[in-house]
């Protein structure tokens, strides 16, 4: 199938494989099992298996011969040096029209690596309707601010466990945040250092949010973290 004919097939969204930590928790296997469209980094997909890529972007410097031969007609090349592969497959969707995605492998391995990727979900939220990064351990959600909101609160309402851990991250220092169905009250928080509002625990199986200043990160672990351990829970 052509490149083109493939995004007129797909459905406004994509997921896309980084080179970090290749997933293990059942979850996000899941989640690359199932995908309808699949972005791979160029790095990522030397680890890829179960399943084909259906396309690939990055700067190609990851990949053999071999595997550039393979793959010749689905390669996208951007040799920005500004970026890293994760941002260049983001911007690829963008580009194509998509406006829901969701990152894999984007974690683990090199921590300064992480945090650039997990920093970066703020740019991202800007760019798309729904962005979240899936670990092995839970997921980061993604929000910005709506163009119409004008440094108004914007509103959203997010689905939890139960007696959950749930951690927010600003990455604006102006950033302010009003929860509702969260243990410890969030409204005083001033958002200058990454670990402010995090290890919280959600009272009910919905959390109520308001915001402005964005861009806001939400953290929920899986139901089950650790697949051996399917009646425990991280504290």
């Amino acid at each position: 199938m052509q490149v083109t004919q493939f995004f007129n097939d797909m459905r406004n969204q994509a997921v896309i494989l980084a080179q970090g930590a290749y997933p293990s928790h059942p979850y996000p296997l899941q989640i690359l099992e199932e995908a309808k469209m699949l972005i791979c980094t160029d790095g990522a997909v030397n680890n890829l298996t179960g399943r084909e890529p259906d396309i690939i972007v990055g700067d190609l410097d990851s990949l053999s011969d071999i595997m550039k031969e393979r793959y010749a007609s689905i390669l996208v090349m951007n040799k920005d040096e500004n970026t890293n592969d994760l941002t260049k497959a983001v911007q690829y969707c963008h580009e194509k029209g998509v406006r829901t995605i969701t990152i894999l492998g984007a974690t683990g391995l090199r921590e300064d690596h992480m945090l650039g990727n997990i920093s970066l979900l703020g740019d991202y939220a800007r760019m798309m309707n729904s962005v979240r990064m899936v670990t092995d351990y839970g997921t980061f959600w993604a929000y910005s601010d709506q163009p119409s909101s004008a440094g108004e609160f914007t509103s959203l309402s997010v689905p939890c466990i139960k007696g959950g851990p749930v951690s927010f991250f600003g990455l604006n220092p102006a950033l302010k945040l009003l929860v509702s169905g969260v243990k410890y009250p969030v409204e005083n928080v001033v958002f200058d250092a990454f670990w402010k509002a995090t290890l919280n625990k959600c009272t009910g199986t919905r959390l109520d949010l308001r915001f402005r200043h964005g861009p806001l990160l939400i953290y929920l672990t899986h139901a089950t973290v650790f697949p051996e351990a399917p009646d425990k829970r991280e504290e």
